[in-house]
């Protein structure tokens, strides 16, 4: 153990009350002895030894009430000189008649054993007994006949009162440490307890964010299938109407296709009741998916010529991405038949550098269009720019620079493994390209 008081040692730097009571009674105890057994009691040795008690006994609690709880480290080494120098004195006092007060020297060795580290401690504690020594040899006249028995019985009452104070020393380090640590325990007790509430706290919003995203997912699809085959429905009723009296054949056709819509409308419906993802994304690739879509448009909107540029390799696709990207066809699709009024279509698609560029772009009125859709923010739009970011990507959207409408789709993906496949062109010479259908 280290000769300098550590900082738990300095912290059972006091006595506690019984321990504090046990040594003032020795003191009271041996100050008796010393005044009723004195051979030669006069007024002056009564008063000198009654005033170096008094000094022993307020150094004593000064000690336990100042110098214990001090932070600074010169006030213990003091108290200890100065408590072994009165010591000292009382022990001279033979010389004028009183008795020989030995149980003062083994209050100071318990105070040794108490105040200082244990390795110190012992070492004071010898050089104490080496000073008990020389006192009774020189109160005997260096008589060492007389001081071998004084000495030999001294010495238990050394070896008991040191290992008693120093297992009563170590009591109080582990009441102080358990003290210490309770307290911890209360502490971590109390900030669990907080932890606790606030991850309660935050597995409440989690869930009630958990409960909009799931809100905002069930419209998304609601408008991308339901909406879109409405939509649909709608226009064809329109046409319905309008060849009624006309064209009573075309008419019976589109109330055929009506019809086919519908039940395609009731199935997606169920489809995404189930699991909430297209049935022709679910069912066929990606590409084939879109394929599919165009064919539906082609017979929707025969006056619009569609072009579909899918002749690019891909890597596997996770099911949010091909739903992603079939959903931003679609909508794109939707509301060209709806609002734009074009002859010409383009959708492409690209995957390079680890990444999916979707494009779909009309010839139609574009900026000179007011509907919400085409110029403004339509829910389809916001759905679908949401649905792409949560992905990690982009969509950018708005009318393009030759004429007619633009939405691009920009989506991370990583690239499959056995994937090897030229890089194609880059984005400039893309969009001359796709500007050339034109």
């Amino acid at each position: 153990m280290s000769s300098q008081p550590t900082t738990e040692e300095r912290e059972v730097f006091y006595l506690s009350i019984a321990g504090t009571s046990v040594i003032y009674i020795t003191l009271i105890i041996g100050y008796l002895l010393t005044i009723l057994t004195a051979t030669r009691l006069t007024l002056l040795n009564f008063l000198l030894f009654t005033a170096l008690q008094i000094c022993y006994c307020a150094l004593l609690w000064w000690m336990i009430r100042v110098v214990g709880k001090s932070p600074k480290k010169w006030p213990l080494p003091l108290a200890i000189g100065l408590l072994i120098v009165i010591t000292g004195a009382v022990g001279l006092l033979p010389t004028t008649g009183l008795q020989w007060d030995w149980l003062l020297f083994l209050v100071t060795l318990s105070l040794l054993f108490t105040f200082l580290p244990v390795r110190l401690a012992i070492c004071a504690g010898i050089l104490l007994y080496i000073a008990v020594a020389l006192n009774l040899g020189w109160l005997s006249d260096w008589q060492w006949s007389q001081i071998y028995p004084s000495l030999i019985s001294l010495f238990p009452a050394f070896l008991f009162v040191g290992l008693f104070s120093l297992f009563v020393r170590m009591l109080e380090m582990q009441k102080e440490r358990a003290e210490r640590l309770l307290r911890q325990l209360e502490v971590s007790n109390a900030e669990l307890e907080r932890a606790h509430v606030l991850l309660r706290d935050y597995a409440n919003e989690v869930e009630e964010l958990t409960i909009v995203r799931e809100r905002t997912r069930l419209a998304r699809e609601i408008h991308d299938t339901l909406g879109h085959y409405l939509s649909i429905l709608t226009i064809q009723l329109e046409t319905i109407s309008k060849l009624q009296e006309r064209d009573p054949a075309r008419a019976a056709v589109e109330i055929a296709e009506a019809r086919r819509v519908a039940a395609q409308s009731m199935q997606e419906v169920r489809n995404a009741v189930a699991a909430l993802r297209p049935t022709s994304v679910a069912a066929l690739n990606f590409a084939e998916a879109v394929r599919q879509l165009g064919k539906e448009f082609e017979r929707n909107a025969p006056e619009t010529a569609l072009t579909l540029d899918l002749e690019t390799e891909l890597p596997p696709l996770s099911p949010d991405i091909s739903v992603a990207l079939y959903r931003a066809v679609q909508e794109a699709l939707t509301n060209i038949r709806k609002h734009a009024q074009a002859s010409k279509v383009l959708v492409r698609l690209r995957y390079e550098d680890g990444a999916l560029e979707l494009l779909v772009l009309d010839n139609g009125k574009g900026a000179a269009d007011t509907t919400p859709e085409r110029h403004g923010e339509g829910f389809g739009l916001v759905g679908l720019r949401e649905r792409i970011e949560l992905l990690g990507g982009q969509v950018s959207y708005g009318p393009a620079e030759q004429g007619g409408y633009r939405v691009r789709v920009h989506a991370p993906v990583p690239a499959a493994p056995s994937a090897s496949f030229e890089v194609q062109q880059g984005k400039s010479e893309a969009e001359k390209e796709a500007r050339s259908v034109f």
